[in-house]
C-alpha cells in the first residue's frame, strides 16, 4: 500500500533575526564575485559550503540554530556582515559606469547561463560566457536582463567506471533550495506565459535569479498546468537532452515564450541579443508583436527586429549549427506561423540559404544572421571562418565583405581572479584594476612586482590546487579503486610542474594530442628530478559516442602505461574545478583542431591568474599570443589532412614541453625562484588581463551593436513605424528598379605604374534608369592582387555624384595605395538607404566590367 500524504511542507532552519541579511544576500549572486561575500556563507560551516557547492541558500536552511546562536554571538562576524551589507547597497545604487541613451533595455537571450557550481543550469563554455555577460554588465551598470530556461536536472553529473567508459546521473533539483525566485502576478499567482504547441498550448512559469543588477528570468514547463500532456512538461527536464522534438520545443519555449515573458514583465527592449542560433525563434515573436502593434506587415515589422537584434554565432563546426528538418517545422509551427501573416515559403526562407527550397532544412543560426543586422564570431579568426562558411547569403561580395564582424570573448575578471592575487593586484595597482579593468596601462605596473613575490602567491594557490584535487579524487567512485586513489593522492608532489588540461570532450579539441606517444610522455612526466602532473577533466555529451570513445582510449592507456600517478582524472568537471584549475595550475593546455576553437576563454581565466597558457595558434591564442606571454604550438599552418596535422602538432608540442617548459620551470636560482618563467607570468598578465576581460567586450558590443541598434530602432518605430514601412516598401521596389542601371562611361587608371601614395583618378557614368543618385553608393575597390589576378585583399572609396543629367550621373573621385606591389581596381555600385547600416544587407550589387561597361545587375 502507498500511503499519500495529505500536505507537504517544508522544513528549514529559521534565520536569526540579526543575521536576516544573509537571506537577502543569498538570492542575489553578487555574493559569487565578492570575496568578504563568500567568506559569510563559508564561515558558516566551511565543509559544508564546499559539499553543498557554494549554495548559500540550501546552507541557510541546513544550518542547525545552534551554530546561528554561536554567529549570533560572534562580534566580528556581525561586523563582517554589516560591512558586506554596505558593500551590497553601496554596489546595486551606484551610478552607471557607463552611459545609456535608450528608454528601453538589453535582452540577452542564451540557452544556458553558468553563474555558479551551485546553479547547474550550463553545459560549458557558452553558458559560463553568458554568466560573465551578465555579470559584467551588472558591474558597468549597463541597462540588461538575461532570458532562458530553467531545467529541471540541468546538465548530467558525469560517472566514469574503472574502464574509462562516460556514465549521465541526471538529478531532479529543487528550485526551492536554489538561489532562484517565482515571479508572481499582483494577485500572487506564478507568472504564466503560453506556447503553441501541435497538441495545444505549454505553460511556463516565470523564475527569478538576480545576478548583481541584472535580473535573469528563466521559463519552466515542469508545472501543473501541463499534466495533461507529460510531454510538455518535461521539455525543460534537460539542458541540451531530448530528442530533436525536445530541443525545438525547448527553443520554441526560449525564443518565442522568452520575448512573451518580457512583454508580461511589462519590459519593452531597446535591443534584443541572441545569444547562439538556440534562442533565434525569439525574432519571429518580436516582429509579430511589432506588426501587432502597428498594424502593419511582418516584412515591414521585420525591419525594425533586425534593426535592434544582435546575433552571435559561437561555432565554427557544422554539427554545432543546429537546422531542423522541415517535416519538424511544419509539426511544430502549423498553429503559430499563420500568426505571421507569411507564406510557408517565405516562413521557412527566413531559415534557408536557398531561399523556400524543400530540400534544405531550417537552420537556426541562419535565421540569426537574416533577423539581425548586427552579427559577430566571438574571435577574429572565428569571424574570417564564419564570413566563409555563410558567404551563401551574401553571394554579390566577397568573403571578406559578408557582415560578421569579430567581437572576441572576454572573462568577468571579479570572478576568475584568485582572492590572494586580488590581494597582490589591490597592492601594485590600486583600485583601478577592478574599476577600469580593461585599461591596458592599468596593468603595467605588474612588472614592478618582485619576483620573489609573485612566486610566492603563485605556490600557495598550487598548493591550494593540489588539496583540491586530493579531496576531489578522495570522494571519486568507478575509474580509481582504493589502491589507484590512494597512490594517486600521495603522488602529488608539492612541487611538480602541474599542468591543466580542462574542456569539454569533443573531437575537434583533441584531448589526445598529448597521448599519441605513451612511452615518450611516459619518460617526461615521471623524470624523478622534473616530475610532472597533467590534471585531466572534462565531459563529452551524452549523445557523442565518438567523443566518449576517445575518453575512454585515453583513461585506459594511462592506466595501461601506468601513469595513474601522473595524469589524474577529475570527475564531473563543473565550475568549481574549473576556478581550483585556472587559479591554481602553471600551465593550461589547450590543443584544438585549428580553426575549430571559435574562441576559448578558460586560457584568459587562467591568464589572470598569471598561469601560462600552452596552446594551438586558435581562437583567442591567435590574437594574444607574442613569443613571451605564454607558448604555442606549431606557427597555424595548414596540412594537407587532419592526420598530418595531428603527427605534426603533436609532435611540436613534445618538444615544446621536453625542451622549453619542463626546463624553464625546473631553472631555478639560489633562492629557489625560477625567473624566466616568474617573468613570462608577469607578461601574460601585463599583456593579456585588460584585453580578453568581459569589460572590454561589452564595451565593444556596447559601442559597436546595442547603441546604434537602440537608435536606429527609435528612428524606425517614430509616428507608428512610419519609417519601417517606408523602408520595407523601398526594398520591395528596389530589385525591378536596379535592373534599369546601365554604366555609359568608365575612366580607370591606364598606366601600368603609379607611386605609393599617389592619388589615382576614376569616374564612372551612370544612367539611373528608374534609380535616384542618392539611392546609389558608388565605389572604387581597390587591393593588392596574386599572380592570377585575384584580389588578395582589398580597401573600398566612396565616389561623389559630381553631376546629374536627366537619369545620366557622373561619380567620380581618387583613391591611393599605401604599399608597393601588383595591385587591381574594380568599381560597383550598391543601393544606399540612411536606414540600412550595412549597404551589403540589401543583396544587390552591380559590378563594372572593366573590359566592357555593359554589365548585368547580380543579386
Amino acid at each position: 500500500m502507498n500511503v499519500r500524504p495529505l500536505k507537504i511542507f517544508t522544513v528549514a532552519s529559521v534565520v536569526p533575526e540579526e543575521l536576516s541579511f544573509l537571506e537577502r544576500l543569498a538570492y542575489n549572486f553578487w555574493w559569487s564575485w565578492n570575496r568578504k561575500a563568500e567568506s559569510l556563507f563559508a564561515t558558516i560551516d566551511a565543509m559544508r559550503w564546499e559539499r553543498l557547492r557554494r549554495n548559500p541558500v540550501r546552507l541557510l536552511k541546513e544550518t542547525p540554530q545552534e551554530r546561528y546562536r554561536q554567529l549570533v554571538g560572534d562580534a566580528s562576524y556581525r561586523r563582517l556582515l554589516e560591512e558586506v551589507e554596505r558593500e551590497l547597497d553601496a554596489y546595486l545604487g551606484a551610478p552607471p559606469q557607463v552611459e545609456w541613451k535608450h528608454e528601453g533595455l538589453v535582452a540577452y537571450f542564451c540557452a544556458e547561463y553558468g553563474i555558479s557550481e551551485c546553479f547547474q543550469n550550463y553545459s560549458g563554455g557558452l553558458g559560463v560566457l553568458a554568466g560573465d555577460h551578465l555579470k559584467t554588465a551588472s558591474d558597468m551598470g549597463l541597462p540588461m536582463v538575461g532570458l532562458g530556461l530553467l531545467y529541471q536536472q540541468g546538465y548530467f553529473h558525469q560517472h566514469v567506471t574503472y574502464n574509462g567508459w562516460q556514465q549521465e546521473n541526471f538529478l531532479d533539483y529543487d528550485f526551492s533550495l536554489l538561489p532562484i525566485e517565482r515571479v508572481l502576478t499582483k494577485d500572487a499567482r506564478p507568472l504564466t506565459v503560453t506556447v503553441e504547441l501541435p497538441e495545444g498550448d505549454v505553460h511556463a512559469h516565470v523564475w527569478k535569479a538576480m545576478v548583481g543588477r541584472v535580473p535573469l528570468y528563466l521559463l519552466d514547463t515542469n508545472i501543473s498546468e501541463n499534466q495533461p500532456n507529460p510531454m510538455y512538461q518535461n521539455i525543460t527536464d534537460q539542458l541540451y537532452g531530448g530528442t530533436q522534438e525536445t530541443r525545438i520545443m525547448q527553443e520554441m519555449v526560449l525564443g518565442i515564450g522568452g520575448i512573451r515573458a518580457l512583454q508580461a514583465l511589462g519590459i519593452e527592449p531597446a535591443v534584443v541579443h541572441v545569444n547562439e542560433g538556440h534562442a533565434a525563434f525569439c525574432t519571429l515573436e518580436w516582429t509579430r508583436q511589432y506588426a501587432q502593434r502597428y498594424g502593419i506587415s511582418f516584412q515591414a515589422a521585420a525591419e525594425i527586429t533586425r534593426t535592434q537584434t544582435c546575433f552571435t554565432t559561437h561555432t565554427p563546426v557544422p554539427a554545432g549549427n543546429e537546422i531542423f528538418s522541415l517535416g519538424l517545422m511544419e509539426k511544430y509551427f502549423a498553429r503559430y506561423h499563420p500568426q505571421l501573416g507569411l507564406s510557408w515559403k517565405e516562413f521557412i526562407a527566413l531559415g534557408q540559404a536557398n531561399h523556400g527550397s524543400n530540400d534544405e532544412g531550417f537552420s537556426m543560426t541562419i535565421l540569426g544572421l537574416r533577423m539581425s543586422n548586427h552579427r559577430n564570431g566571438v574571435s577574429k579568426l572565428h569571424a574570417h571562418v564564419a564570413r566563409t562558411m555563410w558567404q551563401a547569403l551574401w553571394p554579390h561580395v566577397p568573403t571578406d565583405e559578408v557582415p560578421i564582424v569579430g567581437i572576441t570573448n572576454g572573462v568577468h575578471i571579479h570572478t576568475w581572479v584568485a582572492s590572494d592575487v586580488a590581494a597582490l593586484y589591490d597592492r601594485v595597482l590600486g583600485p583601478l584594476w577592478r574599476e577600469r579593468p580593461h585599461d591596458p596601462t592599468v596593468w603595467e605596473s605588474i612588472v614592478t612586482v618582485p619576483d620573489a613575490e609573485l612566486w610566492a602567491v603563485h605556490t600557495r594557490r598550487r598548493q591550494r590546487l593540489l588539496e583540491s584535487v586530493r579531496e576531489h579524487i578522495a570522494y571519486q567512485r568507478g575509474y580509481y579503486d582504493d589502491e589507484h586513489r590512494q597512490r594517486a593522492i600521495a603522488a602529488l608532489h608539492p612541487n611538480c610542474l602541474i599542468i591543466g588540461f580542462a574542456r569539454r570532450f569533443a573531437t575537434y579539441k583533441r584531448s589526445d594530442l598529448l597521448f599519441r606517444n605513451w612511452e615518450r610522455l611516459a619518460s617526461l612526466l615521471k623524470n624523478p628530478s622534473r616530475p610532472v602532473v597533467v590534471l585531466l577533466a572534462g565531459k563529452a555529451h551524452p549523445h557523442d559516442h565518438a567523443s566518449k570513445e576517445m575518453m575512454q582510449h585515453i583513461l585506459a592507456g594511462i592506466r595501461a602505461t601506468g601513469l595513474e600517478d601522473h595524469v589524474l582524472f577529475l570527475e564531473d568537471y563543473d565550475l568549481g574545478i574549473a576556478r581550483a584549475l585556472v587559479k591554481g595550475a602553471d600551465v593550461w593546455l589547450n590543443t584544438p583542431r585549428r580553426p575549430y576553437e571559435a574562441s576559448g576563454t578558460s586560457g584568459m581565466k587562467a591568464a589572470l591568474n598569471g598561469v601560462l597558457h600552452c596552446s594551438i595558434l586558435d581562437g583567442w591564442w591567435v590574437e594574444a599570443a607574442r613569443g613571451d606571454n605564454g607558448f604555442t604550438i606549431g606557427r597555424g599552418e595548414e596540412y594537407a589532412s587532419t592526420d598530418e596535422q595531428d603527427a605534426h602538432e603533436s609532435e611540436s608540442l613534445y618538444q615544446l614541453l621536453e625542451n622549453d617548459i619542463v626546463p624553464m620551470f625546473y631553472e631555478r636560482d639560489a633562492a629557489g625562484i625560477p625567473r624566466r618563467w616568474v617573468q613570462r607570468m608577469k607578461m601574460a598578465i601585463a599583456t593579456l588581463a585588460a584585453q580578453f576581460t568581459t569589460h572590454r567586450m561589452l564595451n565593444e558590443y556596447r559601442l559597436g551593436f546595442y547603441e546604434p541598434a537602440g537608435a536606429l530602432g527609435r528612428v524606425l518605430t517614430r509616428d507608428r513605424a512610419r519609417a519601417a514601412q517606408q523602408l520595407w516598401q523601398w526594398k520591395s521596389s528596389l530589385e525591378a528598379r536596379w535592373k534599369t542601371l546601365k554604366p555609359c562611361a568608365l575612366d580607370v587608371p591606364e598606366q601600368t605604374f603609379t607611386r605609393v601614395g599617389e592619388p589615382i583618378y576614376v569616374r564612372l557614368v551612370l544612367d539611373c534608369g528608374a534609380m535616384r543618385p542618392d539611392e546609389l553608393l558608388v565605389q572604387v575597390y581597390f587591393g593588392p592582387v596574386n599572380s592570377r589576378g585575384e584580389f588578395l585583399s582589398a580597401q573600398t572609396a566612396n565616389l561623389s555624384c559630381v553631376r546629374i543629367e536627366g537619369s545620366i550621373a557622373t561619380f567620380e573621385g581618387t583613391y591611393s595605395t599605401a604599399e608597393s606591389g601588383h595591385h587591381g581596381v574594380a568599381l560597383r555600385v550598391l543601393p544606399y538607404h540612411p536606414h540600412v547600416p550595412n549597404t551589403v544587407d540589401v543583396g544587390l550589387a552591380l559590378w563594372i566590367d572593366s573590359q566592357d561597361i555593359s554589365a548585368a545587375p547580380t543579386h
